[in-house]
């Protein structure tokens, strides 16, 4: 398997190495450096464009929306019943908020992450731990399933290795 391997690589890098060598009808090769340097360097130059466009368009954006909101670079923080620190753009009426202005230029904006799958994640721990601490989750006839699915695992592997075995000893 080794040796197939070893050979496999060799014979790709061959056909590789023959496309800078082999010739097209018209005389040049059908892969040179030079071509695949100046094709890196397209693509790179179009991407730094794209980027330097969406970054440029963000910044805009960004500016825009500050100086259509009247409370620009304003943050107001209160504490909630339970004595937690609450942050927000918009003071809370029914506490004391404090307010704190904010230097817009020092502002970095960062899109949201999806947090869905964490409450998912979290109810599948619970039931894992509520199974886990009642002895009753796992019954006679799950037992007698696991083992032998466990069985027919190892019969397969078995199966598996005296196959390799064969092809191994075959060559």
């Amino acid at each position: 398997m080794k040796y197939f391997s070893y050979l496999l690589v060799m014979i790709m890098l061959v056909g590789l190495g023959s496309l800078f060598i082999l010739k097209k009808p018209d005389g040049t090769p059908w892969l040179s450096f030079g071509n695949v340097a100046q094709q890196a360097q397209q693509k790179a130059n179009t991407l730094f464009n794209e980027a330097k466009r969406n970054l440029d368009s963000a910044v805009q954006q960004t500016s825009t929306a500050a100086d259509t909101s009247s409370d620009s670079g304003a943050i107001y923080k209160w504490q909630d019943a339970n004595g937690n620190w609450v942050y927000s753009d918009k003071p809370n009426l029914q506490r004391n908020s404090q307010a704190h202005k904010l230097d817009p230029s020092k502002i970095t904006i960062m899109a949201a992450e999806d947090t869905s799958i964490l409450n998912e994640l979290v109810a599948k721990k619970a039931h894992i731990d509520s199974q886990l601490k009642n002895p009753s989750a796992l019954n006679p006839t799950d037992v007698k399933q696991l083992m032998m699915d466990a069985k027919n695992i190892q019969q397969l592997m078995d199966e598996r290795t005296k196959r390799l075995d064969q092809a191994i000893g075959g060559n």
